[in-house]
């Protein structure tokens, strides 16, 4: 490692480096071609800035270029490997979609070192001859699952023919391995797979069912709301019912962001900012903000709709209990959602009752537990407290039966002769008008 990154570690007092950033340490600085697979949360933007930032030369135009599945994920790597570059001289620009185009390529006119962007835009300024990659020496795809899928594999693919040169390194990273003959086909190589994902870290997330009736969610998020100390992001399937709830949580005072694809990019990055500033207590987004958004010892995320596969389960509860740190993935559901999570995820589950959570404490510490709201029953129903049971009272309107007086004993013969008698009399009366 360059010693001036290590005098600024030093100074922060870090000591330790993650697996997966011991692991690529060499590898990337002797200009390999790799595979880097590890956990979420283990450190991987910092595992590839340490050592290619010092591989470049200050002043000698655009050398290295980060591909990032997401706006909000390119825009948080460049603030990472801004913070290093400055101690080495070198100058980052992020170009992404939704951005104001006249800016970046004003800003592309200074030559930066380092490039961060999306797919779509850079394709763009490649295409139209306003980025030049000619002195490119590293192509590297963050989340490189996610990129090398349809559309964005096509755009990179149209980057890569404006360089096609096996001397230019290709790092792929992220938490799922690619199909390697996808990669191999692409650029034209094989890649050094560094696999980390099975080394043992650290971790102290808490996996939690609440159920839920679907009726009642929105409310579990206002009794959330009210918990101290707690915040989340809370992960919809789809952005129709995001907004439901958003309209609902503003009705209801609570203070909550929206990360919605199709925003624009200054809408995005406040509501990100808002978020990391606590202002706000939730960030309410669809997986857009599931790949490698980190937020800073982010208490929980609340799986709002259950995941439709295990990965992407996987790479929501990665936003919270990042290195190491203590973190709770709550999920909402019915019995049916809870069986189907458990054949998902092979993470322990626990099954948190209305009861159980009623003995929670309402504040939260981030290591002990879920904050939890107020019980609601599975089927959506406020339980009742539990009273000593009262005597029943009368109707009003009708007189409390009288106590029945002890019966004479009567001979049979003696009623059938009485009912004999009436009967003789109702007869003889029988069409006479009353008086």
């Amino acid at each position: 490692m360059d010693t001036r990154f290590e005098e600024r570690l030093a100074s922060v007092g870090f000591t330790t480096l993650t697996p997966i950033q011991e692991a690529v340490a060499e590898p990337l600085a002797n200009g390999e071609s790799i595979d880097a697979l590890a956990p979420t949360g283990t450190g991987k933007t910092l595992a590839f800035t340490w050592p290619l930032l010092p591989t470049l030369v200050p002043g000698d135009g655009e050398q290295l270029l980060i591909l990032a599945p997401s706006q909000e994920l390119a825009m948080q790597t460049t603030r990472v490997v801004r913070e290093w570059a400055t101690l080495l001289d070198l100058k980052v620009l992020a170009l992404t979609g939704g951005a104001n185009v006249k800016r970046q390529l004003d800003a592309l006119k200074k030559h930066p070192e380092v490039i961060v962007g999306t797919p779509g835009r850079v394709a763009e300024l490649v295409d139209n001859g306003k980025l030049k990659l000619r002195r490119l020496r590293t192509l590297l795809l963050d989340e490189a699952d996610e990129l090398l899928t349809e559309d964005t594999a096509k755009q990179i693919d149209a980057v890569w023919d404006t360089v096609d040169d096996q001397e230019v390194q290709v790092a792929l990273f992220g938490a799922t391995e690619v199909d390697q003959t996808i990669a191999a086909g692409l650029f034209d190589r094989e890649f050094n797979r560094i696999d980390q994902r099975n080394v043992p870290i650290p971790t102290a997330i808490a996996h939690e069912f609440w159920p839920t009736a679907r009726e009642q969610r929105n409310k579990r998020l206002r009794q959330l709301a009210a918990r101290k100390n707690f915040q989340a992001i809370v992960f919809f399937n789809t952005t129709k019912q995001l907004k439901i709830t958003a309209s609902f949580l503003a009705h209801e005072h609570v203070a909550m962001a929206t990360l919605v694809r199709g925003d624009s990019s200054s809408t995005r990055a406040k509501s990100l900012e808002n978020f990391r500033k606590g202002t706000a207590k939730f960030l309410l987004t669809t997986d857009v903000a599931a790949r490698g958004l980190d937020i800073p010892d982010l208490p929980a995320i609340i799986n709002f709709d259950l995941p439709r596969t295990g990965e992407t389960y996987t790479h929501r509860a990665g936003r919270t209990g990042r290195m190491g740190k203590h973190g709770l993935v709550i999920s909402f559901g019915n019995d049916h959602d809870l069986r189907d999570l458990r054949r998902l995820v092979a993470v322990d589950i626990q099954l948190v009752t209305g009861v159980e959570q009623a003995a929670k404490p309402k504040s939260f510490s981030g290591s002990t537990g879920a904050p939890t709201p107020a019980p609601v029953e599975a089927t959506g129903q406020q339980p009742s407290s539990v009273k000593p049971k009262q005597p029943a009272k009368p109707r009003l309107g009708k007189k409390a039966p009288k106590k029945q007086a002890t019966e004479e004993v009567v001979s049979r013969t003696d009623r059938f002769a009485k009912e004999k008698k009436a009967k003789r009399k109702h007869s003889k009366n029988k069409g006479k008008p009353k008086r």
